[in-house]
């Protein structure tokens, strides 16, 4: 799961639905993308006039998993080759994927048109949803 997503649940966006209608899901992600997370957060609350304590809550209480490094870190070098000159901070997330074999979630255009590596955007998460395959 990449930071644009988790941001969007912390502020109540189509995200958050995501969490309360796939709760037999997983949803995982790097320590980096939490930190990104976390750095973002009073610059989105300002932004959009929410109490900050109030999405470091929502964000506390995403059923999401932090994975450490190790289980990614060889992965880490063929994912920079893959997407680092894009968005660097993007690598650790796509070596994850890569390491677990799973789908990145991402609203981000980085992720676009990566080879062996299926990625999701909130919008077909949900459209995934409504047809009832991850049900």
């Amino acid at each position: 799961m990449d930071a644009n997503a988790v941001l969007s649940a912390t502020i109540g966006g189509k995200a958050l639905e995501i969490f309360s209608r796939a709760q037999h899901l997983k949803f995982v992600t790097a320590s980096s993308v939490v930190e990104e997370v976390r750095r973002y957060l009073p610059v989105l609350a300002k932004k959009k006039g929410l109490p900050l304590g109030l999405m470091e809550a929502v964000l506390d209480l995403l059923p999401l998993e932090v994975v450490p490094p190790e289980v990614y870190a060889d992965r880490l070098e063929e994912a920079n080759a893959r997407i680092g000159w894009r968005d660097p901070a993007d690598v650790p997330l796509l070596a994850l994927a890569m390491a677990l074999g799973c789908p990145v979630w991402s609203n981000d255009d980085d992720f676009a048109d990566l080879e062996g590596v299926e990625v999701y955007t909130t919008a077909a998460l949900l459209a995934e949803l409504s047809r009832s395959e991850f049900r």
